[in-house]
């Protein structure tokens, strides 16, 4: 690198420096204003990469106390869509110009990357704090030509250098984990929350996580699960997949008309007579806050099974979705049927390793205050190379009645073991409903149908309980997870009875 180029680099990072550290990061979430009358409707489908990096940054900062902007898509977002829709005078555009034009006042200036390199990340973190729009280079000269300022041209900046010159204006406690090959997805939210953008940068994962505060929420994805994961616990945070959410600055904002009241606990179920089983199936995944918002209540194989409501199955769900997008989660509270049981998705308040977070009680209590405000008092727990008794906080709070457990591979690594923690049950998971290929590409036969009836067939009459992980992206082929419950329940042994996971812990004799 030649001196000239050094110096220049240099002289951008003091400019910079001066310009975006002047004010630190006001309250990400504000209260919302007063309701708005429109709401811009945009098809992100058609438009380019860089349209839509511009189209998200735009929705960010219009979404940043009120919902204005929603971009069109399937699953909840367009039955949340029907149920507010009322509610809205709905202008439906063709371009994110016609949105910016019209809302011009909104926006300082621009900010210029290329959705080639990390710029994009650094772009999308410094827009909500400068109230500016996320450029690509293509797409600059049409941004001047609309009357935008240019505020910076991040170009410049070396990756090794972002969070040290501008994390200090990043909002506390939020990090949106995501890749620059995703321009659109959940960088609405990160716009509208002030947060800082990464994806497995050099700064290491668990610093930028340390960094943000020890309760900090990691929205998105990385490239290695248990790499991912441990990264954000050993930050001190936990983690939320959304790498392809829509929608979720506005979605915070959306109350249904008519929100169900959070649930009571069912009433006691009838104990096991001599020579019965109880068998309890918990779909797995259901943290994946992308995946509830969109094909999960479309797909046959899941919410919109015609089989749902006519044997009992657990569902794992995000128990931030009642904040994320409380609309959403009331619609599926209120379609749900006596037969639907909802648990907490790991670990907790969002998916990480109990074993691996340095403050281990502090996680606890946040955990067990996110699930009693989603009124789930049953929560699976995901952990690597941990164990039951690392989870004596979250079990201290008289609001958490259990824990299913399940180490992060194999899942029923322990079979079905039962431990007592705070005088109450954390029951690991005995048996896996899942595809698993061997080496010779064919399915593990004890994970198949069969395979899981036939073990319940050998077990003890004096060891009569099964909690079974149902893998919620196998059996496609057969109809998806609720089918291979289906199947696997004409395959039980007579005098068995099928429970919610919750009604299991329920029966399980105190000791």
């Amino acid at each position: 690198m030649n001196l000239a180029l050094v110096t220049r680099i240099l002289a951008l990072g003091a400019a910079f420096f001066a310009l975006f550290s002047s004010t630190a990061a006001a309250d990400p979430v504000p209260p919302p204003s007063s309701a708005p009358t429109r709401l811009w409707l945009l098809d992100p489908r058609r438009l380019s990469p860089a349209q839509q990096a511009l189209a998200a940054s735009a929705q960010g900062l219009l979404n940043h106390a009120s919902p204005q902007v929603w971009f069109q898509s399937g699953g909840l977002h367009s039955r949340v869509l029907d149920r507010v829709r009322s509610q809205f005078d709905i202008i439906e555009l063709d371009s994110p110009w016609t949105l910016i034009a019209s809302n011009r006042t909104a926006f300082a200036g621009f900010l210029t990357c290329s959705l080639t390199n990390h710029t994009l990340n650094l772009a999308t973190s410094l827009a909500g704090p400068r109230r500016a729009l996320v450029i690509d280079a293509s797409l600059r000269q049409t941004a001047l030509d609309a009357g935008l300022p240019e505020l910076a041209d991040l170009r410049a900046i070396p990756a090794a250098e972002a969070f040290t010159q501008f994390g200090s204006n990043a909002a506390r406690g939020i990090l949106i984990h995501q890749p620059i090959s995703k321009p659109l997805h959940l960088r609405d939210l990160a716009v509208a929350r002030h947060a800082w953008v990464d994806f497995e940068s050099v700064t290491p994962l668990a610093t930028l996580v340390a960094a943000l505060g020890p309760d900090t929420e990691v929205l998105g994805w990385g490239s290695d699960e248990h790499r991912f994961i441990q990264g954000v616990s050993a930050g001190g945070g936990w983690a939320i997949p959304a790498d392809w959410a829509l929608n979720l600055s506005a979605h915070r904002w959306l109350k249904d008309p008519l929100p169900p009241a959070l649930p009571h606990p069912p009433p006691p179920p009838l104990p096991l007579q001599p020579g019965e089983r109880a068998v309890a199936f918990v779909i797995s995944d259901g943290d994946n806050v992308q995946w509830l918002l969109g094909g999960f209540t479309e797909s046959p194989g899941f919410w919109s099974s015609p089989r749902r409501g006519t044997f009992p199955v657990s569902w794992e769900i995000a128990p931030r979705l009642r904040d994320l997008a409380p609309a959403a989660d009331a619609w599926l509270r209120r379609t749900a049927t006596p037969l639907d049981d909802f648990v907490g998705g790991p670990s907790g308040g969002g998916y990480h390793f109990p074993h691996h977070v340095p403050d281990r009680p502090g996680i606890g209590r946040r955990s067990a205050e996110t699930l009693a405000h989603a009124g789930l008092r049953v929560t699976s727990v995901l952990d690597s190379d941990g164990s039951p008794a690392e989870l004596d906080t979250l079990l201290a709070d008289p609001r958490i009645d259990g824990v299913l457990y399940k180490d992060y591979a194999p899942y029923n690594r322990r079979r079905g073991a039962l431990t007592w923690v705070r005088s109450k049950p954390v029951l690991a998971y005995r048996y896996l409903l899942w595809e698993e290929k061997r080496r010779d590409q064919s399915f593990r036969p004890d994970w198949l149908p069969e395979g899981v009836a036939q073990a319940i067939h050998r077990q003890a009459p004096e060891d009569p309980f099964a909690l079974i992980q149902v893998h919620a992206w196998s059996f496609k082929k057969q109809g998806g997870p609720v089918e291979a419950i289906h199947q696997t329940i004409q395959l039980l042994p007579p005098n068995t009875r099928v429970v919610s996971a919750t009604d299991l812990l329920r029966l399980l004799p105190r000791p």
